[in-house]
């Protein structure tokens, strides 16, 4: 078995390593790398954690957690390197450029590892390559710095992963890659009781009907969504609409407000464990996920209702890779297009068995292509 070094600019700080329960319904580089790690474990592999985000920790057959100094200066590289000549190791590096501390330009971090990429075996993993050109100089030269940083961590890399396709296009064409689609970090849910009460408290007596939303409902999504919501409830009177996850009061409040008919049915939970964020969504008979660039594999918020499946929309643009529409995961509407995605909803809420049969394809994808198994599958094989 194998040594795993993963460096990673954040991790939850309240977890236990080896159950994958607990922590913050909403995915990220911290959830994933945790859920990685968890996955490695649980084959007999030994997983350190490097990261200025945890405390010291270590138990016996858990997930080792080390504290950084600072975030990946000189102090911290000193660190790493006595840790790795201690225990030597394949270092994965969830890389996210601003992650990485002195304002998204740690270019001395990146050289360093690059300087130490021949003797060891170094794994990147892309999760942004880096940042845009833009009319702001400061703008400019983060992109112009962070492209340097990405160059180095390639040749540091005798393996490098992208969290979706569409990286490729932002690497060196002669950049041999792998596309590491991000899980759920929500587990399936088995709580038949629990997906009960979710679903008595939002629409006790409706057999369909339930539509819901996953996610921290940030500015991008919101405004998506936002139009979605009262097509759908509106064209179909028996349905209500919960919003489930970090911020969705203030979303539902706000659309409560904006529709005073509509608010009798539309609910939120509030912030959940994961355990709980997996009923509140299998208790919904559609899941709508629009997304303004396109639905991709990076996309956590919406492998969770695949991995639990329960039928999904979400929205085809700019990012989205061919796998989406290669497997029928989802059913695809335009970006942008609030009414589409309204009456694709409306319709499987009308039609148990298209809605079964969209479950059964989202289940299954996600078993081939984006689960966790299969992300570990793709590290090992590379040994």
């Amino acid at each position: 078995m194998t040594t795993w070094h993963m460096l990673t600019g954040e991790y939850p700080a309240c977890r236990a390593e080896a159950s994958g329960e607990g922590g913050p319904a909403s995915g990220g580089v911290g959830d994933y790398t945790h859920a990685l790690a968890c996955e490695l474990l649980r084959r007999g592999h030994s997983v350190h954690v490097w990261s200025p985000s945890v405390a010291p920790h270590a138990g016996d057959g858990a997930i080792q957690l080390h504290p950084l100094p600072d975030a990946f200066g000189a102090r911290a590289r000193a660190v790493l390197q006595s840790g790795w000549d201690a225990l030597p190791g394949t270092v994965l590096l969830q890389y996210v450029p601003n992650a990485l501390g002195a304002g998204g330009l740690n270019l001395p971090f990146c050289r360093w590892l690059q300087r130490r990429g021949s003797a060891r075996d170094v794994r990147v993993m892309f999760h942004e390559p880096y940042f845009y050109f833009s009319w702001n100089p400061v703008g400019n030269l983060r992109a112009v710095v962070q492209r340097l940083m990405a160059r180095l961590l390639i040749e540091a890399s005798r393996s490098i992963y992208l969290s979706t396709e569409t990286w490729r296009r932002y690497l060196p064409s002669s950049t041999p890659a792998v596309v590491l689609p991000i899980p759920s970090t929500i587990p399936r849910c088995a709580d038949s009781a629990a997906v009960a009460r979710f679903r008595s408290a939002v629409a006790a007596g409706s057999a369909t009907g339930v539509v819901g939303h996953f996610g921290t409902y940030g500015d991008h999504v919101a405004r998506e969504l936002e139009p979605i919501v009262p097509l759908i409830l509106g064209a179909r009177p028996s349905a209500h609409f919960l919003c489930i996850g970090r911020r969705g009061d203030r979303f539902a409040g706000a659309l409560r407000a904006q529709h005073p008919a509509l608010a009798a049915r539309i609910h939120h939970t509030g912030s959940l464990s994961a355990k709980d964020a997996a009923a509140a969504i299998r208790a919904c008979d559609v899941m709508v996920q629009p997304y303004p660039d396109g639905v991709t594999t990076r996309r956590t918020s919406v492998m969770a209702p695949l991995a639990n499946g329960v039928a999904t929309v979400s929205t085809a643009g700019d990012l989205t890779e061919p796998v989406w529409s290669e497997t029928s995961a989802v059913a695809l509407e335009p970006a942008g297009a609030a009414g589409a995605v309204a009456a694709k909803v409306v319709q499987l809420l009308e039609a148990p068995s298209a809605r079964a049969a969209l479950s059964h394809a989202g289940r299954r994808a996600y078993d081939a292509h984006f689960s966790i198994e299969r992300s570990v599958d793709t590290l090992l094989s590379a040994r």
